[in-house]
């Protein structure tokens, strides 16, 4: 059997607890407010901040009271958020609030960084790519130019002088005889 002081000790473990509880669930509020979660990622979120609610807790009560659950324990836990609730969750959400506004504005000027200095870093090949761009874009029109120009000099020497010699081909054959029956006849 646990003493009186056991117990006031195991119950005042339980208000903080409940405490604790409190204050995770404003902090998970802010996250959720943050972020902007629809309703799958609520749906997810809720089930992820139970499940290690339930799990803080459940350890907590191990190191606390040994895991003994009586009625004080639920009645201390209950307490213990209406406590944080009553007199510390409005400091604690602004403070909350407050860091993950930091965060975003720290997020904000270290992406911002980051592009000047991707910018500063790849500017002389973009530079050196513009320089180069042009010529290479005229070069690229003189190139064409000079295929269209060799396929119609192509077109007109070669397969002329082979249409003419597939023509004459042509004829020498008709002049054979066995190709010929009207000669032989």
């Amino acid at each position: 059997m646990e003493s009186l002081t056991e117990q006031f000790c195991s119950f005042a473990a339980t208000l903080m607890i409940g405490v604790l509880g409190g204050f995770c669930y404003d902090y998970y509020r802010a996250v959720r407010r943050t972020f902007r979660f629809k309703k799958m990622g609520t749906w997810l979120g809720d089930i992820f901040f139970w499940m290690v609610t339930t799990a803080l807790v459940f350890i907590l009560l191990l190191l606390g009271n040994w895991g003994v659950v009586r009625y004080y324990v639920f009645f201390g836990l209950g307490l213990g958020a209406l406590i944080y609730f009553q007199f510390f969750s409005n400091a604690m959400s602004r403070l909350v609030r407050f860091k993950f506004f930091l965060l975003k504005k720290i997020w904000d000027i270290v992406v911002k960084l980051a592009y000047i200095l991707i910018n500063m870093v790849f500017y002389p090949f973009r530079l050196v790519y513009i320089i180069l761009s042009y010529p290479l874009n005229f070069l690229e029109l003189l190139y064409k130019k000079a295929c269209r120009k060799l396929k119609a000099c192509f077109n007109t020497l070669i397969l002329m002088r082979v249409g003419k010699g597939t023509a004459r081909l042509k004829l020498m054959l008709l002049d054979l005889a066995f190709w010929n029956k009207k000669k032989n006849d």
